[in-house]
């Protein structure tokens, strides 16, 4: 519940960095350099969609998520492209019967495209593959089980309001869904960014 709490001040603070922001068209700075190159990271909550048939009822669907990504953002164009990794943490499960604790976490490696619609949204597609990290503990016995596998063909599409813009920083919510073809997983994070021209 805390985590929940720490991500209102978060929206909460960057509400308020919006009154005061100074918005500005291209992203030039003082000495009239564009900068193309930017760097977005950010963290949130994440929903798992349930698509288990073993341990359905037992499933902890709210988790969390992490986002990088590197784009190239041409001056006077409305396309950018770029590159996208992170963390989801897609589900945990506590089983009584057998006793023992599932972990489900994927790391993304994608493509991404970019379309800007206004100074304040933007949708981005990501294609790729991730690897899936699955750990399985049996408190029963000493033997635990875990393994990792690739997933070759997966893809997310995030929504992106922009709430402040600043002269190499900015202030951004991300809505994504995010899918992984291997085990059909899906989950759907809501994201607080911070944007850096570099």
């Amino acid at each position: 519940m805390r985590i929940y709490k720490t991500l209102i001040v978060i929206f909460s603070c960057l509400i308020v960095l919006d009154s005061y922001a100074q918005n500005t068209v291209n992203a030039v700075t003082v000495s009239g350099k564009y900068r193309k190159f930017a760097l977005y990271g950010g963290v949130g909550p994440s929903y798992f969609i349930n698509n288990l048939k073993i341990l359905k009822d037992d499933v902890s669907n709210f988790k969390y998520a992490f986002s990088l990504k590197g784009m190239w953002e041409p001056q006077n164009s409305v396309v950018s492209l770029g590159i996208e990794t992170g963390y989801y943490r897609l589900y945990t499960v506590k089983s009584t019967n057998p006793k023992g604790d599932v972990s489900n976490s994927t790391v993304p490696i994608m493509f991404v495209a970019g379309m800007k619609f206004s100074k304040r949204f933007y949708a981005y597609w990501s294609m790729g593959q991730s690897i899936t990290f699955n750990k399985v503990s049996n408190t029963d016995s000493a033997y635990n089980f875990n393994n990792s596998v690739w997933s070759v063909a997966d893809f997310a599409a995030t929504f992106d309001y922009r709430i402040a813009q600043k002269e190499r920083i900015s202030y951004e919510v991300e809505l994504k869904g995010f899918y992984s073809s291997k085990y059909e997983n899906a989950t759907i994070a809501l994201l607080f960014i911070v944007g850096f021209k570099l």
